[in-house]
């Protein structure tokens, strides 16, 4: 796989113009930094095997016209061993408090955040608040100052000058005290607390994230499947800029990434794979032509992230806090012409307007006929995604 640079590819983003006012969804999501949908950092499994290793991805990166080797390393600790599934869970966690702290990128990302208690912090990611999972909890955050992170030209930060060649460890959380245990300053911490790495802090500063709908992680249930969603969602959205409807990833790039057992052989990737894809197939991330051709496997795109691209067309002031800094960088800007009239809602899982915007998206982005089917039980006519399809459009931000 070869991952490109911020300059080119590396972070596209949505630049919205002025158009009608943010529609309300149901979606939500949580700033995470780009480097995570990227690079192999979570263990899609809680088993020891998988836990007690090291995670090593080598791959090219071009650079301003060169391709240099890059290498990214993941250290386990040997008491605690790698970050898993639950781990991952608490990060999105933290991810979500630093936005509320943030208010969305508006404020500056804190360098301390407070989790407040174990049990609130567990309630907010949906876990159990007994004994058990509050050792878990404090585990896991000893587990993200303890895990080492090494990089040749792999993590990328914007702010720093690109791809960093480290002469130091890097990790996500560089400390964390617990409520009730001393501060180091003659009293009790009062909650809970991490502090940020300082090159995650500013990559969240920068502008240089993820979208990631949290909602939808939490209620899938399959390990594999949670791994994949932010692993697709990147990538889908670099497809997107090509006007591509689909990704291809060989199986040794998902075994890397995973970083669980089992993947020896594409004959067991296959086997490993399945009930993931069915998951996202039905939760339709994935559209049901997602296959297997060869060594690869080919993610096309299901409507869950047709909508969440419709989302952020349509959350323009939201969004737009989002996403700073974003010049020099290829953009998808999609140019809204006249106010959609208002449309009223069809059923609790499809509405008129999504039906429309998402084959519009099709069409204006990845050259595909409209379903005229679909759109006709919908009451849309083929005029109707045309006008809106033609006010989209790629275009390249020098």
């Amino acid at each position: 796989m070869t991952f490109v640079s911020k300059k080119n590819t590396g972070s596209a983003q949505l630049k919205l113009f002025e158009g009608p006012a943010p529609v309300v969804e149901t979606w939500q999501p949580v700033r995470d930094d780009f480097n995570f949908c990227r690079l192999a950092m979570f263990v899609a499994s809680d088993h020891r095997a998988d836990r007690f290793r090291d995670i090593k991805q080598s791959y090219e990166v071009t650079l301003d016209g060169k391709k240099f080797s890059a290498v990214w390393e993941v250290r386990h600790d040997p008491q605690l061993g790698l970050l898993g599934s639950f781990d991952r869970d608490v990060w999105l966690g933290i991810m979500e408090l630093i936005g509320e702290l943030s208010e969305d990128g508006r404020l500056p990302t804190p360098e301390i955040v407070n989790l407040g208690s174990s049990k609130g912090f567990l309630k907010k990611i949906g876990k159990p608040q007994n004994g058990k999972y509050i050792c878990m909890l404090q585990d896991s955050l000893r587990r993200f100052v303890r895990t080492v992170c090494l990089s040749e030209r792999a993590f990328n930060c914007p702010t720093s000058g690109g791809y960093l060649h480290l002469l130091e460890n890097l990790t996500l959380v560089t400390a964390v005290g617990f409520k009730g245990e001393p501060d180091g300053q003659g009293g009790l911490n009062k909650s809970t607390w991490i502090r940020l790495s300082e090159y995650v802090r500013r990559n969240l500063d920068s502008g240089y994230i993820a979208l990631i709908d949290v909602k939808y992680v939490r209620g899938l249930s399959g390990e594999i499947a949670k791994q994949l969603y932010p692993f697709l969602s990147y990538r889908f959205w670099l497809a997107a800029q090509k006007g591509r409807d689909h990704y291809i990833s060989d199986w040794q790039d998902l075994r890397d990434y995973l970083a669980a057992h089992g993947w020896e052989s594409v004959a067991r990737a296959r086997d490993r794979m399945k009930s993931a894809v069915n998951e996202l197939i039905s939760k339709q991330y994935l559209h049901p032509d997602s296959h297997w051709s060869g060594d690869n496997f080919v993610f096309k795109m299901g409507d869950k992230f047709l909508d969440e691209l419709r989302t952020r067309i349509n959350a323009k002031e939201q969004y737009s806090l989002w996403i700073r800094n974003s010049t020099a960088v290829k953009q998808l800007s999609l140019l809204p012409g006249t106010p959609p009239q208002q449309i009223s809602k069809v059923g609790p899982e499809e509405d008129r307007e999504a039906v429309l915007s998402r084959q519009a998206i099709k069409v204006a982005l990845f050259g595909q006929k409209p379903d005229l089917d679909l759109l006709s039980r919908y009451g849309w006519t083929s005029e109707d995604v045309s006008s809106l399809a033609k006010s989209m459009k790629t275009t390249s931000i020098k």
